[in-house]
């Protein structure tokens, strides 16, 4: 099983339409609106009886809800990623992602070494046909209330994320 944690955006109209306006602005491998998403934690290939462990250290994790804001559209270390700033109250979202990682180690799960950037990518191997600077930034104001463990697979030849597990995030 290919693994993931992440949270939804609750943005999926606005994120929908950023990507309409980046299609008129250029080519690339657009991410399903239904697969949007910001990746807090990639497990990798790991097998279905290690989920009980990580769905513990999820739930280890905790945290309380905060808000996070969804910016502008920027081309990604020009590697053709092509992703939405995460804003708001990203330090409190650091922090989630710095309880997960120690909850994942304790069970065996290496830390990542390089440091969290949180984004949504919208689409890959993204060719502008110019400057996407001119495409408004919006910003979209999100609750972060939900931790999930998903499987990524492919269903008919398209990627699916699969909901596999949801914590979800408590005022104490």
């Amino acid at each position: 099983m290919r693994l993931f944690i992440g949270i939804k955006t609750g943005c999926g109209e606005y994120l929908a339409a950023l990507q309409e306006q980046l299609k008129r602005a250029g080519r690339g491998r657009f991410t399903r609106p239904e697969n949007l998403h910001i990746t807090l934690k990639f497990l990798g290939e790991h097998p279905p009886a290690a989920v009980p462990e990580i769905c513990a250290a999820i739930a280890e994790a905790g945290g309380e809800p905060f808000e996070l804001e969804i910016g502008g559209a920027r081309l990604f270390n020009r590697s053709g990623i092509l992703s939405a700033d995460v804003l708001g109250e990203a330090h409190k979202l650091a922090v989630l992602v710095q309880r997960l990682e120690a909850a994942l180690e304790k069970r065996g799960c290496p830390r990542e070494s390089r440091p969290y950037k949180p984004h949504i990518t919208l689409a890959r191997d993204f060719r502008p046909d110019g400057d996407i600077g001119g495409i408004p930034p919006g910003q979209r104001r999100f609750t972060v209330d939900e931790v999930i463990l998903f499987e990524s697979r492919r269903e008919e030849g398209r990627l699916v994320y699969v909901p596999l597990y949801s914590y979800r995030l408590r005022r104490r």
